[in-house]
């Protein structure tokens, strides 16, 4: 089985972290046998707008082309989608033309562009797409224009796989409650995320062994919710004075955010100095997956407040690692928080329910081997197999139909769902 594999966000050599969960699927989809996997990355670009250098192929762990992506920022929400399908069916047509083999299925990650970009391009190759729903459905939907093409889309293509029953939901509300999805969520690398002795985790980081640390881990991006942390950490340290918030993740993009965050920030930590206390807030960036892993098990607690999530990598490598968590109500956070012993849920933008919660998790004792113990059920190649199951029932299905109709290749024929604008520029 030929599996050309689409999704923006994909691990590259500028940005290493970008994607990595996309990556582990794909890697251990591809382990499976008679499986090929070849990645198409593309980059927005717009000369004056998007900068983008060109990226170079790569061949290890997976074979991965990341071409341009021609769009205008101010439009992309309404021409991405047309431009990612032109990406699709010119990398199908190099394939066919270099010999590497046509593609039996087209495996778009998130819905815009890739899914709508897959079925575009499947109108003119003939090639079965599932499409994978993950947490910026919600976003992406609101603008009218786009809404109308992923709901198009989650109706026509041949298999949708959510990574949550919360997008799962989400993907019946917008397109009708008889759309079939596959629930399959995200694994996690047992290898890299496991427990470690505490005392030998924070003294190798040079954290005090004494103390009390909440962690959260994410992008510096606002629906990570990290000004929520910083906002209730005022209360949290009334309770507990030895408390101190470490966050970790890469600044990438929402600079305007940033900035505030850290602002902010730096206001909590001088009004300590002047009252004659140790800073308490610490932003340590992007860390790698090693250190990530001391940093799960130095932690008292990890907190996730976002605003919205589809399945929480973060959460399902602090659970392998055994520490507890407190997350907000979105997304797939209280799916992967399925008992209290691991947990607890929080209603979503409710300050006070969020310093309470952390406050009672700091003040109670939790069993981290159990926590260990039921977050590493989930393997990445668990995941592999759960995904090459879909593939093959729609595989499967497309043979059998040109076997019935005796044709060589089904053609797909879908309503035309690119953007009224493109429509009088023909």
């Amino acid at each position: 089985m030929r599996i050309l594999s689409v999704s923006l966000c994909y691990p590259s050599p500028a940005a290493p972290d970008e994607g990595v969960f996309v990556q582990r699927r794909l890697e251990a989809l591809a382990q499976r046998p008679n499986v090929e996997v070849e990645v198409l990355s593309p980059r927005p670009w717009c000369p004056g707008f998007r900068r983008s250098r060109p990226i170079p192929a790569q061949d290890h762990p997976l074979s991965a082309t990341y071409p341009p992506l021609p769009g205008v920022p101010i439009l992309n929400w309404a021409t991405d989608g047309w431009a990612c399908g032109r990406a699709i069916a010119q990398r199908v047509r190099q394939r066919r033309r270099s010999g590497l083999g046509d593609v039996d299925l087209i495996d778009a990650h998130f819905v815009y562009p890739e899914g709508v970009g897959a079925l575009l391009a499947a109108r003119r190759l003939g090639i079965p797409i599932v499409v994978t729903i993950r947490g910026k459905i919600i976003s992406l939907a609101r603008k009218p224009v786009r809404r109308a093409q992923i709901r198009a889309m989650l109706r026509r293509v041949d298999a949708c796989i959510a990574v949550s029953d919360s997008l799962a939901q989400a993907a019946r509300d917008l397109a009708g409650e008889d759309l079939h999805v596959d629930v399959i969520p995200n694994g996690v690398d047992a290898g890299v995320f496991h427990p470690v002795g505490r005392s030998e985790a924070r003294v190798t980081l040079g954290w005090n062994p004494a103390g009390r640390y909440v962690l959260a881990v994410g992008h510096l991006q606002r629906l990570k919710g990290f000004d929520r942390l910083v906002n209730v950490w005022p209360t949290v340290r009334r309770k507990f004075g030895d408390a101190q918030l470490v966050l970790a993740g890469s600044r990438r993009g929402e600079r305007t955010y940033q900035k505030q965050l850290l602002t902010a920030i730096d206001a909590h930590n001088a009004r300590e100095q002047a009252a004659g206390c140790a800073p308490s807030i610490a932003y340590v960036g992007a860390v790698s997956p090693q250190q990530l892993n001391l940093m799960y098990n130095a932690a008292d607690l990890l907190v996730n407040s976002s605003r919205s999530e589809g399945w929480c990598n973060a959460i399902a490598e602090g659970l392998a690692a055994g520490t507890p968590i407190v997350a907000s109500d979105v997304g797939g956070n209280r799916q992967q928080i399925s008992s209290p012993t691991l947990g607890i849920v929080v209603p979503d933008g409710d300050p006070y329910a969020l310093s309470e919660a952390i406050c009672a998790a700091l003040g109670r004792s939790w069993d981290r081997d159990g926590i260990a113990r039921l977050g590493n059920t989930r393997s990445w190649q668990s995941v592999g197999e759960q995904v090459h199951n879909v593939f093959e029932r729609v595989v499967g299905r497309q043979a059998a139909t040109v076997r019935r109709d005796g044709a060589q290749r089904r053609i797909v024929t879908v309503p035309d769902v690119r953007p009224p604008m493109l429509e009088v520029q023909r």
